[in-house]
């Protein structure tokens, strides 16, 4: 009997263990459920992440100052060629020019200034017009900020640059040589009988011109002509030519002169010795042709002379160059005016001493030659750089001071007081899932519970 009942309780005792296990078993797999649940809806509820790709690589970009130092010095470095042997576009000079840096400080304010000035000349095309461009003005500004553990620091940079281009020519060179090569002269005499008053006059002078050019060495030809209408012009010669070497040959001539007629038809003359072969001009690199045509009056034209445009041509054609002595009348000088004016002559008064007047033309004979002056780009390239910097620094935290009582007082005793309760808030979850996972949270939270409650019941009753 006794061993039926110490049976039967030790079964009962078997079915209560097992019952209690299941139970906090079931428990458990209900919270591990809830949790799980919980972060699962969590995991939902977020959206999805999106990969970015990671930016490039990218310089970063220099200050104002920066590059404005780095373009200084290139132009500073820009090579030079010497301006013997400079062409157009070459540099030829780099004036480089700078001041500071200089530093000022203001409180937490400090400015630093420098400036450089670059003056660069180039060798300009010749057709470049001189003068001087508008001026070209540029700023450039950038901020960065600095942080430290002490303080913070803004720097503003800022480049200020102008730009003028002068171009400047320099003065012509003009090289003079006299030159000692051959002329052929040829004296036109008109021997009408209005020359009277002048002939003698005429031939002392046209004398002493041609013993001068002996005296100077002047190689010269000379022709003679004298002239009344076209039926009485004579052409002399001179030993089969028209042209002599020999002044004493042609002072013969000259004297041999008289006056005749009543008419002036001077073209005829001029026209014949620019167009007839008779006349054998030189062709030397250095000569030099002359028509020195001596009267008192106008010019006769008639049907059956050559008209001043012919006579102009011709003279031009053969490259005479035209000088008259005549009377100063506006009349006489305005009639000759095109044909000493269209050879670069001269026209001189006839009641002057002409001799030296005419020597004028051989004494200072000089060649000239223009050697253009050069014409240089002058850049001027101004910069200003100027850096402001502002630091503010940061508050550090203060360490608490320890009192120590005065010397003889009495040291007061600390009271204790506990600080009052706080209210105390609802243990929550954090709200990270859905309504459904918090109502499985509290189920499991109120099974385990009750799990507890049933294992400390069957305990007492078996106790």
């Amino acid at each position: 009997m006794i061993e039926k009942s110490l049976l039967k309780r030790g079964r009962i005792l078997k079915k209560y263990t097992i019952s209690r296990k299941q139970t906090l078993t079931l428990a458990s797999v209900v919270l591990g459920t809830v949790f799980t649940g919980t972060t699962i809806a969590s995991a939902d509820d977020v959206a999805p992440s999106t990969t970015q790709a990671a930016p490039a690589a990218t310089t970063a970009a220099k200050s104002p100052i920066t590059a404005a130092t780095e373009e200084i010095n290139a132009k500073a470095n820009t090579p030079v060629v010497p301006a013997d042997k400079a062409k157009t576009g070459d540099v030829i000079a780099v004036d480089v020019q700078k001041t500071g840096p200089a530093t000022k400080t203001d409180g937490a304010d400090t400015t630093t200034t420098s400036t450089a000035t670059i003056k660069t000349t180039s060798l300009a095309d010749q057709d470049t017009p001189v003068g001087t461009s508008k001026q070209v003005s540029s700023t450039k500004t950038a901020t960065s900020t600095k942080e430290t553990a002490d303080y913070t620091e803004t720097t503003t940079e800022t480049v200020n640059k102008t730009t003028v281009v002068e171009v400047t020519k320099e003065a012509d060179v003009v090289n003079k040589k006299e030159v000692q090569g051959t002329s052929d002269i040829v004296f036109v005499i008109d021997k009408s009988f209005s020359m009277d008053d002048h002939i003698n006059d005429t031939m002392k002078n046209v004398e002493t011109f041609v013993r001068n050019l002996s005296a100077k060495n002047i190689q010269a030809r000379l022709g003679l002509v004298d002239y009344e209408d076209s039926k009485h012009t004579n052409y002399h010669d001179f030993n089969g030519s028209k042209f002599t070497n020999d002044p004493e040959s042609f002072i013969s001539a000259l004297k041999a002169i008289k006056t005749y007629g009543g008419y002036e038809n001077a073209t005829v003359p001029l026209h014949h010795i620019a167009t007839s072969a008779d006349y054998n001009w030189g062709t030397g690199a250095n000569n030099h042709r002359f028509a020195f045509l001596i009267t008192d009056e106008d010019i006769d034209l008639t049907k059956d002379t050559p008209t001043k445009e012919a006579t102009l041509k011709a003279l031009q054609d053969a490259g005479i160059s035209l000088t008259v002595v005549g009377k100063t009348y506006t009349s006489i000088k305005k009639d000759f005016a095109p044909l000493v004016n269209g050879t670069n002559g001269l026209y001189l008064d006839i009641d002057k001493n002409f001799a030296d007047l005419l020597n004028v033309q051989f004494a200072n004979k000089v060649v000239e030659t223009v050697q253009k002056g050069r014409v240089f780009k002058v850049q001027t390239d101004k910069y200003e750089l100027i850096s402001k910097t502002h630091r503010v620094a940061k508050a550090k935290p203060q360490t608490p001071s320890i009192q120590t009582p005065a010397k003889n007082e009495p040291v007061k005793t600390a009271v204790y007081i506990a600080p009052a309760a706080l209210p105390q808030k609802e243990a929550s979850l954090p709200n990270t899932g859905s309504k459904t996972s918090t109502a499985l949270t509290i189920l499991g939270l109120g099974l385990l519970s009750m799990g507890a409650a049933f294992g400390l019941s069957r305990k007492t009753k078996k106790d």
